[in-house]
C-alpha cells in the first residue's frame, strides 16, 4: 500500500459485510449491533488513517543520525489536499545549566526535503516551542507529507530525533473537522450501539446476549485512538490488529 491513497471502497464493502452478516441473525437487535458495527468500522479507519504516515515517516528517505528519541514533535493527522497545517517541536530544558542546542528540521516535498536550521538558548527548567507550516507542496508519495526533527547534542543531552506524518485527502472540508466527524460517528456508534443492548438486556432479561467482548472490543478502538494520535503507530497497529481480531472473533460467534 505504500505510495497510495486508501480505496474507501473497501470502507463500503466491509460495512455491507456486517449489514450481511447482522441480517442473518433474524432473532439479533439488528439496528444496536449496525450501530456498534459502524462505530467500529469508522474507528479502525481513523486508527489506520492516522497511523500509516507515522509508520511512512519512519522508513522515509531521512538520514538517519541517531538512535535515542525525540519526544514533542508534532504533525497535523489529517489535511485537505489544497490546506496548510503546521508541524511544531517542544524542546525543553530538563537540566540546571544553560544549554544552547541546534535543532535541524527537514519536511518533505516532491523532490529533495527542505532543511531548516535554528540555534536555540533554553535557561534551566524552560521550554521553547518551535513551528513550521506545511502545505501542498510538501505532499509526496501521492497523500502524505512527512517532517523530521534532529536536535543537536547540548551537554549532558545527546542528539536526539524524530519523524511524524501527515496523511493528506481529498476533501469538501478541513482535515480537522473530518476529523472530528469520524471521531464522533464512532464513539456515538459504539455507545449507541451498546446502550441500547444494554437496555434490550434489562428488558427482556436476557442473560444469553453477553456484552463483554463488544464492551473490550469499544476498549480496544479508544486505546487505537489515543496512541495513533500521538504518534506511537508501533501500538496504535498491534491494537488495531487485535481489534480486526476480535472483530472477527465477534461477529463469527454471532453466526453460530
Amino acid at each position: 500500500m505504500r505510495g497510495h491513497c486508501i480505496n474507501f471502497a473497501e470502507y463500503w464493502k466491509t460495512t455491507k459485510i456486517y449489514l450481511r452478516i447482522m441480517e442473518n441473525k433474524n432473532h439479533a437487535p439488528i439496528l444496536p449491533i449496525m450501530l456498534f458495527a459502524i462505530g467500529v468500522i469508522t474507528g479502525l479507519t481513523l486508527s489506520a488513517l492516522a497511523a500509516w504516515p507515522d509508520f511512512e515517516a519512519s522508513s522515509y528517505e531521512f538520514a538517519r543520525n541517531t538512535n535515542t528519541p525525540l519526544n514533542g514533535l508534532s504533525c497535523p493527522i489529517i489535511l485537505n489536499r489544497n490546506e496548510t497545517g503546521t508541524v511544531s517541536l517542544t524542546v525543553s530544558n530538563p537540566t540546571d545549566r544553560l544549554l544552547n542546542p541546534s535543532v535541524k528540521t527537514q519536511i518533505s516535498t516532491r523532490e529533495e526535503p527542505v532543511s531548516l536550521l535554528e540555534s536555540l538558548r533554553l535557561p534551566p527548567g524552560e521550554s521553547k516551542k518551535l513551528e513550521w507550516s506545511i502545505g501542498p507542496k510538501n505532499i509526496d508519495l501521492h497523500c502524505f507529507i512527512f517532517a523530521k526533527a534532529l536536535v543537536y547534542a547540548s551537554y549532558p543531552i545527546p542528539n536526539r530525533e524524530a519523524t511524524c506524518g501527515t496523511f493528506i485527502m481529498e476533501l469538501p472540508l478541513s482535515g480537522t473537522t473530518f476529523l472530528m466527524l469520524m471521531v464522533t460517528l464512532s464513539l456515538a456508534g459504539m455507545g449507541s450501539g451498546l446502550y441500547i443492548l444494554n437496555k434490550i438486556n434489562r428488558r427482556l432479561e436476557r442473560t444469553e446476549m453477553n456484552l463483554r467482548p463488544m464492551y473490550f472490543l469499544a476498549t480496544l478502538i479508544l486505546l487505537a485512538f489515543v496512541v495513533s494520535f500521538m504518534g506511537w503507530w508501533i501500538q496504535s497497529i498491534v491494537a488495531i490488529v487485535i481489534a480486526v481480531l476480535t472483530s472477527i472473533a465477534l461477529f463469527n460467534l454471532n453466526l453460530k
